[in-house]
């Protein structure tokens, strides 16, 4: 598709037009590629741009061309450029066959190093759904800058400070709390409910809330009691949580704990480096008195909120100054660094480091060109912060990407299973801090069961590993796409219903489109071969063509302007495509010529589905 696109420009460069928009010409009959120079060109002559248009395609010569026809000039004034589909097919099918499961991938990232962080739920709760939507979308994006060809790197930030490790650790030392859950409850769903548990009693018993403070400034005391039990703790509940990650097919490659920001002296470096830039100042008076503050004066839109505390007077860091330091290591604006430990692997084997103080491992995570922060949209005005103190820092801030998101909430149903209050509100926002949520795990399980159910009744001889693994791919792929498929800058109201259901616009949908086509190759008795039987090719042959030769477009586009969401959408495109060709086109009833073609195509088809369903994170089934 793309040398179709550098043809028609040729043509139009010796037709006297040097700089014109090509675009792919998505609506039937309207060639394959089209322009709408003429509009530009009338705009600068004041002649119709019909006249111009059919001016230019006079001038046009096709006779040498590989890949275009003919062209036409349209009403009121387009420039339509129509295919040579024995040949375009051809070549099509024929590169997304060899390039296999990896067809689309670009170079657009190469010699640069991203690092993608994402997840980053507090260590005090197991991870619900609204979190998945962190963790699936930022598992996509390293993905999507993986194919661009980028080196990418994947941090998980352990929020290990801070008020609420304190609540879980108040729960633990002081009000009675064992360390060990119900059976059959896991330990971060276990801290989840002591959590929403401890605020309520807070909240009943301010005498509480003293002992909270304290706790909280001990953690950054490297030699404390409370700072040993909360490496404990985190520990225990980031295993049960990175369980459900690698379950929602997630990878990472470094796990930074917070703390450490302090114990590795990033902050004390980052703070003298403000400090010379004059960029921070020690409030005198008023509410902030004693705090150390950024100056925030200058910044257009900051400065209406007033400037941002980042020392305590306490003494303890905010962990708005925690991210600042952060963002310095990242980028390699400070000369601290971590050490490591290998804490484990992800299911493909590759190690999984931690950040530790007694650490033997130097690695360099560190100084990336660009960095991509995975938060949701609540946290804007503490990460233009974060952008700020980079520039008085002399780091150019559009190095750090924030990628913002939506939060998810719960439908009314959903909300009322929960025996919420929902009045005549249609959705009711989630919290841990309330136990308003719904976890991960136990949602998978249910979609599992769902898929399972139909399997039974299609498959009564399959086994039931198969069953169970058929089912958790299909829970996996309905919760990932349900919630990739959306702008991020969109809320979703999220329900269970809903998100299990594998019909319509949903990830089991493109899972059925990939197994028949699976089907298809397997029962076939001949060698497919890409060569088209004809140039008049069925209507939905081209469609699918075009589709397939669309995603290194796809591709391009989506890392240019990092959406996962087009991703998803061309996902389900390709197999509204597939699933018609397969309505419209016979493969195994064909005479031999057609049969061997479409073939290929249908192998074409599974290349380009294959590829594009990696980057969304969804996992293929050939039977469903």
């Amino acid at each position: 598709m793309k040398r179709l696109i550098e043809e028609a420009r040729a043509l139009l460069r010796d037709a006297g037009v040097r700089e014109a928009k090509l675009d792919v010409q998505r609506q039937a009959g309207y060639g394959e590629v089209s322009t709408a120079v003429a509009f530009e060109l009338s705009k600068k002559s004041g002649k119709d741009p019909f006249s111009i248009a059919k001016q230019i395609v006079e001038a046009v010569d096709t006779s040498g061309s590989r890949f275009v026809s003919h062209v036409e000039a349209v009403k009121p004034g387009y420039i339509n450029f129509h295919a040579r589909w024995d040949a375009l097919a051809e070549d099509v099918i024929d590169e997304a066959v060899k390039a296999g499961d990896r067809y689309g991938a670009l170079d657009v990232g190469k010699d640069q190093y991203m690092l993608v962080e994402h997840t980053s739920v507090n260590p005090n709760k197991a991870l619900h759904i609204g979190h998945a939507r962190n963790t699936c979308l930022g598992d996509s994006l390293a993905r999507l800058l993986t194919r661009a060809g980028y080196r990418v790197a994947v941090a998980n930030y352990v929020d290990d400070s801070g008020t609420q490790m304190a609540d879980i650790l108040l729960a633990f030392s002081k009000l009675g709390y064992g360390m060990e859950p119900p059976d059959g409850v896991k330990f971060d769903d276990y801290c989840g409910r002591i959590y929403t548990e401890v605020n309520r009693r807070i909240a009943e018993d301010s005498t509480l809330e003293a002992e909270r403070r304290r706790i909280s400034a001990s953690l950054e005391d490297i030699g404390s009691e409370f700072y040993r039990l909360n490496r404990s703790v985190v520990d225990r509940v980031l295993r049960d949580q990175m369980r459900t990650c690698w379950r929602l097919g997630a990878r990472y490659d470094v796990l930074n704990r917070e703390s450490d920001v302090i114990a590795f002296d990033l902050w004390s470096e980052t703070f003298q480096k403000l400090q010379t830039m004059d960029a921070v100042y020690l409030a005198q008076e008023g509410a902030k008195k004693g705090c150390w503050v950024i100056k925030l004066a200058d910044h257009p839109v900051l400065s209406k909120e007033g400037d941002e505390v980042l020392v305590k007077s306490d003494g303890t860091t905010t962990y708005v100054a925690r991210d600042i330091a952060y963002a310095c290591w990242k980028l390699g604006a400070v000369l601290k660094d971590f050490k490591y430990r290998r804490w484990g692997e992800n299911p493909d084997g590759s190690p999984v480091y931690i950040t530790d103080v007694n650490g033997e491992e130097v690695l360099k995570f560190g100084q990336a060109s660009s960095t991509v922060n995975v938060v949701d949209a609540r946290q804007k005005r503490p990460q233009e912060v974060v952008k700020h103190a980079l520039r008085k820092l002399g780091v150019d801030p559009s190095r750090y990407i924030h990628y913002a998101y939506e939060v998810v909430s719960l439908s009314r149903s959903d909300a009322a299973k929960l025996k919420v209050d929902v009045q005549d509100q249609q959705f009711v926002h989630m919290s841990g801090r309330a136990g308003v949520y719904i976890n991960v795990d136990p949602l998978l399980d249910y979609i599992a069961e769902k898929a399972v159910e139909g399997a039974v009744k299609r498959h009564p001889d399959w086994p039931a590993e198969k069953l169970d693994e058929v089912g958790e791919k299909v829970a996996v792929a309905a919760l990932r796409y349900f919630l990739i498929k959306s702008d991020p800058d969109k809320m979703i109201v999220f329900d269970s219903e809903q998100a299990s259901d594998i019909e319509g616009d949903t990830g089991p949908y493109i899972q059925y489109a990939y197994a028949r086509a699976s089907r298809i190759i397997e029962k076939a008795e001949a060698e497919p071969l890409p060569k088209p039987y004809g140039q008049n090719l069925d209507d939905a042959e081209k469609e699918l063509v075009k589709v397939i030769g669309l995603l290194p477009f796809v591709f391009e586009e989506a890392v240019k302007i990092l959406s996962v969401k087009r991703v998803a959408s061309y996902l389900r495109e390709l197999a509204v495509s597939f699933n018609n060709f397969y309505e419209k086109c016979p493969v195994l009833t064909a005479s031999h010529d057609v049969k061997v073609f479409r073939l290929a195509l249908v192998e074409a088809f599974r290349s380009a589905l294959s590829s594009a369903a990696w980057v969304a994170g969804i996992p293929l089934v050939r039977e469903m």
